[in-house]
């Protein structure tokens, strides 16, 4: 029998990618107000200080519903996930070829996630997956007081080494496979123990992921005055960190069926893998940055909520395409 996906779970897996595409609008198609920018426009500085506290919390949230209901790695769903990085690959290399009429340097690599800029988020994702049956052996076999205090040891690591002091380049920020272990441990404990601080009504679950943001926003509203605070916006930072589990415990409590919101979910990937290709996420960033700077704050807001939401759907159209073609492709290989 074919388990029922959550809805409501499935709604904040697009959500989530949808505060990965503002994350990205704002702080990496824009640059990071400091000091000078705050002095001559304040408004415009809180603006995007804001809409950041709101977004960031948007990787932790997608690689904790991984942990929420745990990876069970499969062969079929790796050669799939394998088929999709290559189709997009392809497409936004091949548009990027019509539009420029030249084919980017390191092509081939880039293609194959063998570029260091290329796909970052899919490559630690796929050590996640291949890990997974080691985590989960270790949540099924510890005892809780293990459980917790492997959660403690590494958390404490990772808040000193990732956070605090960015003691190695590699496990800087959060961007990293230990990091994606850690919170996908965390919302495994969340699941399985229930502990009392997941135990607050969905009401206290939101207010405590506003109060996140609106702490977020002020604190590095003020820091920037002094070029500090870029910090807390690591997805290391423990703010980020209570954020996203907030986020994650409010839509758990939701009760939502809808078939519309699963089928859309099962895209949601591919949202990622179009304004984040390195072959065409430059043109997701170049146009939001030029209309940040050609047009007034509200047009600014207008034409990149509607071109944000465009890219979103539009990627999610162009996936169904490619579960028609892996369905094929898959088809007898399983008939076999």
């Amino acid at each position: 029998m074919k388990k029922t996906r959550d809805s409501n779970m499935e709604l904040l897996r697009l959500v989530a990618m949808l505060l990965i595409m503002v994350v990205h609008a704002n702080f990496r198609a824009l640059p990071k107000p400091d000091a000078a920018m705050i002095a001559a426009n304040p408004s415009s500085a809180f603006l995007q200080f804001l809409t950041e506290g709101f977004s960031i919390v948007g990787v932790n949230v997608f690689v904790m519903l991984s942990g929420w209901y745990g990876i069970r790695p499969r062969l079929n769903r790796f050669m799939e996930l394998l088929f999709q990085l290559l189709f997009f690959g392809l497409l936004c290399l091949g548009v990027e070829y019509a539009v420029s009429g030249q084919l980017p340097p390191k092509s081939i690599l880039t293609l194959f996630l063998l570029d260091a800029n290329a796909y970052w988020f899919v490559k630690v994702y796929i050590g996640l997956y291949l890990l997974a049956p080691v985590l989960n052996a270790f949540v099924e076999h510890a005892t809780r007081r293990q459980f917790e205090q492997v959660l403690l040891a590494i958390f404490g690591f990772m808040f000193v080494f990732g956070w605090l002091f960015e003691g190695t380049e590699w496990l800087r920020a959060g961007y990293s496979l230990p990091w994606f272990i850690s919170i996908y441990l965390l919302a495994r404990y969340m699941r399985v123990y229930q502990p009392w601080f997941t135990q607050f009504s969905r009401t206290a679950d939101l207010a405590i992921y506003l109060g996140v943001v609106a702490f977020l926003t002020v604190a590095v509203f003020i820091l920037r005055h002094y070029n500090l605070g870029g910090m807390l916006y690591f997805y290391t930072c423990p703010f980020v960190v209570l954020g996203a589990m907030y986020l994650l415990l409010f839509f758990s409590k939701l009760t939502l069926r809808s078939r519309v919101v699963n089928w859309l979910a099962i895209s949601a990937l591919s949202v990622y893998l179009t304004h984040s290709s390195s072959f065409i996420g430059h043109y997701y960033d170049g146009q939001i940055r030029s209309w940040f700077y050609g047009e007034s704050r509200f047009t600014f807001i207008l034409y990149a909520a509607l071109f944000i939401a465009a890219v979103f759907f539009g990627s999610i159209m162009i996936d169904k395409l490619r579960l028609l073609l892996w369905k094929l492709i898959a088809r007898p290989q399983s008939a076999e």
